[in-house]
């Protein structure tokens, strides 16, 4: 065994106390960026629910926007049609006044 109690070395116990140190020292820098990461991944989260949320809002207006645009065509439409038949009206009218009445006096 390579520990003190089985007759390790001196040399041997301060190589492995650096050894020690320098993981250590090498686990904290990784718990110091974890930290960073973690403040990062939790700000984009809190990013990400904010920008979903605005997508749903905009989807619903897209979506009022459509209908509005769907009833208005609809609304034009019924004006065409009901434009078209009193223009056939009003032509009908013009030509019943424009009919010659001696003709009917004659026969």
């Amino acid at each position: 065994m390579w520990f003190v109690g089985a007759g390790l070395l001196g040399g041997d116990v301060e190589s492995v106390a650096a050894r020690l140190r320098g993981v250590e020292l090498k686990a904290q820098e990784h718990e110091a960026d974890m930290a960073v990461f973690e403040r990062d991944h939790t700000a984009l989260d809190l990013r990400v629910k904010r920008l979903e949320g605005e997508l749903e809002d905009l989807r619903r207006q897209r979506i009022e926007a459509y209908a509005r645009w769907w009833n208005t065509r609809e609304d034009r439409d019924r004006a065409l049609h009901i434009a078209r038949r009193l223009r056939r009206r009003l032509e009908r009218v013009r030509r019943r006044r424009l009919r010659p009445v001696d003709g009917y006096a004659e026969g």
